[in-house]
């Protein structure tokens, strides 16, 4: 009987990789939308029912969604998980949250870092789910070199 540790080990590497870039894709739009310099008079510019809208629909979900993501990251840096579809729904749904913020237009005015962070946001995401890939294939093939 084959020793199957090698390829638990690079299982475990391409999942713990994809973990990694999930939080680092996550951090980048938080970057983006809270901690980078914003412009105070696009902000101010804005209606209150504008600022709410943004808080509402934007920043509440970013909130609420970073425990979930958290979780999702590790889960996957644990050695004993070896579920990769947590990995997967993670790596789908950040770009679906990328595009739900490049739809609200108007905090670009306000962050005007925001099209930056998104772009690295995206790109770490992409290399998630070329990592969740290789996570994959080496789940597919237990025992094998």
């Amino acid at each position: 009987m084959r020793d199957s540790t090698p390829s638990a080990a690079v299982r475990h590497v391409w999942r713990g990789l994809a973990a990694s870039l999930v939080a680092v894709a996550w951090a980048a739009l938080g970057y983006g939308l809270i901690l980078s310099e914003h412009d105070q008079q696009a902000w101010d510019d804005l209606e209150a029912g504008g600022r709410f809208t943004a808080n509402l629909f934007v920043y509440l979900p970013y909130l609420a969604l970073t425990l979930p993501v958290a979780v999702v990251v590790v889960l996957g840096l644990l050695p004993a998980s070896r579920l990769l579809s947590p990995l997967v729904v993670a790596t789908v749904g950040i770009p679906v949250f990328a595009w739900w913020v490049t739809v609200q237009d108007y905090l670009f005015d306000a962050q005007p870092h925001l099209s930056s962070s998104l772009v690295g946001c995206l790109t770490a995401d992409a290399v998630a789910a070329m990592a969740v890939t290789g996570a994959w294939i080496a789940a597919g093939r237990p025992g094998r070199e």
